[in-house]
């Protein structure tokens, strides 16, 4: 039987793999031209090391929550742990709720200017791809799984759906920040429900007024339901980055690490 614990094991193999394939498919369809192949793999290694730096924690982090979820189930704390619920009912609801609760986490990052410092270390890459899913600061990282924890506590989310709801999302992630092109209307079907790498490009865009769009990790609906939802196939492809971060000294794994302690993001654009 498949056990909470082989799904958290399988989770950064999972995302690792997710990441591969999406560099094969950027190489053969790109919404941007690639990089050359030299600059292409020194981002790669930038964002590995960058992701290298937060590795500890996200995987620490994990098997925390997993064992926060087993105490919980064990002590019939939280919500969903009063009653008895098939279990593939218990990960639809951790699925969509837990993404809803991501979703508000990733609001308030771009909100408060303090979070803020701290998320944009993943939206200062300049050159948006897959990589870009594995690249945070570590603290957003012990954030995360704190906020995470009081909502798998207060929910009762089974340790099992748990873990399978990390690995799906691990995956999602790698999918939607890929430089890969889909075709215009089957983007359009895909976005009704979850990202498209078209549509999350908008959120990296350098113009603010879409950088504070398409929060959403594995669904789209909480965007178009609180008015945030920005559609990918009515603007021409963003320049994706933060102006004031793009030297070769800011770019680099301690440079991108200290970025928290620089100056605020610019004023939006008026035009």
């Amino acid at each position: 039987m498949i056990t909470a614990k082989d799904i958290s094991d399988a989770s950064p193999v999972a995302m690792a793999g997710a990441v591969a394939l999406m560099l094969v498919l950027e190489t053969w369809s790109p919404l941007v031209p690639v990089l050359p192949a030299r600059e292409r793999v020194r981002h790669l290694a930038r964002n590995l090391g960058i992701a290298l730096a937060a590795s500890l924690f996200a995987i620490g982090g994990s098997y925390v929550l997993v064992g926060v979820a087993r105490w919980a189930e064990l002590h019939h704390f939280g919500l969903l742990n009063q009653f008895e619920l098939p279990w593939v009912v218990r990960l639809l609801i951790a699925v969509v709720v837990i993404d809803f609760f991501e979703w508000v986490r990733h609001r308030l990052h771009h909100g408060v200017p303090l979070l803020w410092r701290l998320h944009r270390v993943h939206h200062t890459d300049p050159h948006l791809d897959t990589t870009t899913s594995v690249r945070g600061h570590p603290l957003e990282s012990v954030l995360a799984y704190a906020w995470f924890s009081v909502w798998v506590v207060v929910l009762g989310i089974d340790p099992l759906s748990l873990a399978c709801r990390t690995l799906i999302s691990a995956v999602a992630l790698a999918w939607h920040h890929a430089d890969f092109r889909l075709p215009a209307r089957l983007d359009a079907v895909i976005s009704l429900v979850t990202p498209t790498p078209r549509t999350h490009r908008l959120h990296h865009s350098r113009d603010v007024r879409f950088t504070d769009s398409n929060f959403g990790t594995l669904f789209t609906w909480w965007d178009r339901l609180l008015g945030t939802f920005a559609h990918g196939q009515r603007t021409p492809e963003p320049t994706t980055g933060i102006d004031g971060f793009d030297s070769e000294q800011a770019q680099r794994v301690v440079g991108v690490l200290l970025s928290p302690l620089a100056e605020q993001r610019p004023t939006p654009p008026t035009t």
